[in-house]
């Protein structure tokens, strides 16, 4: 089947860059990323690894429009581990004053000095991992810190200086009721952070959680319920100022977040460590999810790869589809149909019909946009122009 074309001469196309920190004190019953504890021993080889990966990729001097250091918990490194890792990203890499460098943070992780000295690494935005306000919530997923610690964190970063925080919240823990899911939101929205990223808990087989479901030792939240929690979301987040710009993200206007929007927009990005995902010259990529395996050939800049695919035009067409959709722009079958050279209204008729006529779709102008009935059945809306 035909390949994507690349027509551009630059063969260093602006990148979104994202780093994997594995590291976490304790594992969420929820995560499925390759995180958890680990030695002082394996710590060390693993960010001199990660270094070396860094400083030997064939994009060096590639421009950086975002960096994001995700895990995993990243807060859980020292200043002068992540003094060693930003500047490896800076020297091997273009950045400047536009660049977004953010930052995923655990309230129960940082020490009183790593809220000012993160923002002399260049950091100018965090992602606070509060989950709950609810501390029955917090122990029942796993996590480590306390709803306290949680807004004295949020208080700390405000005195540093931040003017650009998100706070991740879940909802439909098991359990959870629609009230209680309302008072974590709402106080939330009265610490007024500039994003919000909203998530329905989904349950992942290999999580503590997946086996206790696996095991009948734990009940999924009703789907009606979580539907009702995930309405909710958007009525409380519109009423206070917010932006719902994709399926689970809320921002003040302006302020969404760019590194993720390189994601929806199909757009290049490069992922280092292990188990990191990259998308560069409609080549995606994951590198191997085996932390000994990712050590010992990370270095040479050739990591072990778990998985590589060259996207057809359909299949790249399909997911630039499915991921547009689930922004509030939404796509363009015009400017889709030019960049992929195909009659995309043709080729997609029938669905666009069918998704129009159960109220899942709408045409803005010349965009077409998921209703708020085809934002509560996204995932199955979107599934439907993935290649088969």
């Amino acid at each position: 089947m035909q390949q994507i074309k690349h027509t551009s001469t630059d063969t260093k196309p602006p990148l979104g860059i994202y780093v994997h920190i594995p590291f976490c004190v304790h594992k969420c019953y929820y995560c499925d990323f390759v995180s958890g504890p680990f030695s002082e021993s394996v710590r060390k080889l693993y960010l001199e690894a990660l270094q070396e990966e860094i400083k030997n990729t064939s994009w060096t001097g590639s421009h950086a429009r975002t960096v994001f250091f995700g895990g995993g918990t990243p807060s859980e490194l020292n200043f002068l581990e992540l003094q060693k890792l930003t500047t490896t990203l800076t020297r091997t890499f273009e950045c400047n004053e536009n660049t977004e460098w953010s930052i995923e943070c655990n309230p129960a992780t940082m020490s009183e000095d790593f809220f000012s000295s993160i923002r002399t690494l260049g950091f100018n935005r965090v992602s606070l991992g509060v989950q709950s306000f609810n501390d029955y919530y917090l122990k029942t997923i796993g996590r480590i810190h306390t709803a306290q610690e949680a807004r004295t964190a949020y208080r700390m970063f405000r005195q540093a200086g931040f003017n650009n925080i998100n706070m991740d919240l879940i909802f439909a823990i098991p359990g959870q009721t629609i009230r209680e899911w309302r008072t974590d939101l709402k106080e939330a929205i009265s610490l007024s952070p500039e994003h919000l990223s909203l998530y329905n808990l989904t349950i992942e087989p290999d999580t503590e959680f997946g086996h206790r479901l696996a095991n009948g030792k734990l009940e999924e939240t009703d789907e009606d319920l979580a539907a009702d929690m995930y309405e909710s979301a958007m009525e409380l987040t519109q009423s206070a100022g917010y932006h719902q710009y994709e399926i689970s993200n809320y921002s003040r206007p302006g302020l969404e977040c760019a590194h993720n929007f390189i994601y929806w927009r199909n757009q290049p990005y490069l992922g280092f460590g292990v188990s990191a995902a990259s998308f560069v010259g409609g080549i995606r990529w994951t590198h191997t999810a085996n932390l000994t395996e990712y050590i010992e050939t990370a270095p040479s800049g050739q990591t072990t790869r778990a998985s590589e695919e060259t996207l057809n035009v359909r299949k790249a067409l399909g997911e630039e589809i499915m991921l547009g959709l689930r922004t509030e722009e939404g796509i363009s079958p015009t400017v889709l149909s030019d960049r992929y050279s195909c009659d995309v209204p043709a080729l997609f008729s029938q669905t666009f019909k069918a998704l129009r006529a159960n109220g899942l779709l709408l045409q803005e102008n010349e965009r077409v946009k998921l209703t708020r009935r085809g934002k509560m059945l996204a995932n199955d809306v979107c599934s439907l122009f993935l290649a088969g």
